[in-house]
């Protein structure tokens, strides 16, 4: 039933949208919020005001999706968790306030994946890992990592993360593998390459 009711609210005008989300599901949305024909199914849902969040978009299997005040996610975006563990899989997302989020753009959410304030995901096809396979004495298993992407970073096209913390300031040149975290510095820099490294500092 919950997913059907999630389904009808894809194309249901803007007011009667708003209205079921809050109201039906729970969900905390704030004033101003735009959401066009995108698939949202969350367990928690927080959207500050002023948010837009364009089409065919879906988010499905998290626990927690929060979106910060005057943020703006486009078209096209993918954002899947897993939610068959609760003890196990976080799931969690949380966008500051004043993310610009492009089109055609992965995310798993599977461990908890942080993105500060005044950040861009620019371009297309970046992707974000929030999982990991372990060997054990010859058994495998996945489990969550976490990413952390700080305050008033730029992410170029193409780029893939895989658990890791990238901090305040950064920029992430088109096509880099980031696997690893970089600690912070007294100065902004550019990290990429397979794997990234600082390639300039500013």
């Amino acid at each position: 039933m919950r997913k059907i009711i999630l389904l009808i609210a894809i194309v249901l005008p803007q007011p009667f949208k708003i209205f079921l989300y809050r109201h039906m599901m729970g969900w905390k949305i704030g004033k101003q919020v735009k959401i066009g024909l995108s698939y949202i199914d969350a367990d928690e849902v927080i959207i500050g005001d002023n948010v837009h969040i364009g089409h065919f978009n879906i988010i499905r299997g998290l626990w927690s999706f929060q979106v910060g005040n005057n943020s703006y996610i486009s078209n096209f975006n993918d954002f899947f968790g897993n939610k068959s563990n609760p003890n196990k899989w976080a799931s969690k997302l949380v966008l500051g306030e004043k993310i610009s989020f492009m089109s055609h753009h992965y995310v798993d959410v599977s461990g908890n994946v942080t993105i500060g304030s005044n950040t861009t995901v620019g371009g297309r096809d970046t992707h974000f890992w929030s999982h990991t396979r372990t060997f054990n004495q010859a058994m495998t298993d996945l489990l969550p990592i976490d990413i952390h992407v700080g305050e008033n970073v730029y992410i170029g096209a193409r780029a893939t993360l895989v658990g890791c913390n990238i901090p305040n300031g950064t920029v992430v040149g088109a096509g880099s593998i980031v696997n690893k975290t970089f600690a912070p510095e007294n100065c902004r820099f550019l990290i990429a390459g397979n794997p990234a490294t600082i390639k300039k500092r500013y």
